[in-house]
């Protein structure tokens, strides 16, 4: 199990996601406003660059702004994250799902005033 009070990598911010309506036209905006590059996970889902490293993604949605930014909170155990969560009155909204690739597991969870929240772990489930 990782120490959580000496690994600065777990209960932070680990990931974020931009909703867009329309991922050509947010791609375009972006990288002329910040210079971001692009590499595509699939079908309306593009990771975002700066050089080679991934720093978040772009999301389409047909909801697009309306969702607002996601981000997802690096965990040690998502399981006991969960179970947390639902103790103090949230309530699981995605399940641990396996990213692919050897990057990991994610899932989300309604906070106790809706808010949803993301969280990612390199841990298997125990």
């Amino acid at each position: 199990m990782t120490d959580v009070t000496t690994d600065p990598t777990v209960n932070t911010v680990t990931w974020w996601e931009i909703p867009v309506q329309d991922l050509a036209k947010a791609r375009d905006f972006y990288t002329a406003v910040f210079g971001w590059g692009y590499t595509s996970f699939g079908e309306g889902y593009d990771a975002i660059l700066v050089g080679e490293q991934m720093i978040g993604a772009l999301s389409e949605s047909a909801d697009g702004a309306g969702e607002g930014i996601r981000f997802y909170v690096q965990v040690a155990d998502m399981e006991e994250v969960f179970a947390k969560v639902e103790a103090n009155g949230g309530s699981i909204t995605s399940p641990r799902t396996e990213i692919g690739g050897d990057m990991g597991w994610w899932g989300s969870f309604a906070d106790a005033q809706g808010r949803v929240i993301g969280v990612a772990t390199n841990h298997p489930a125990a």
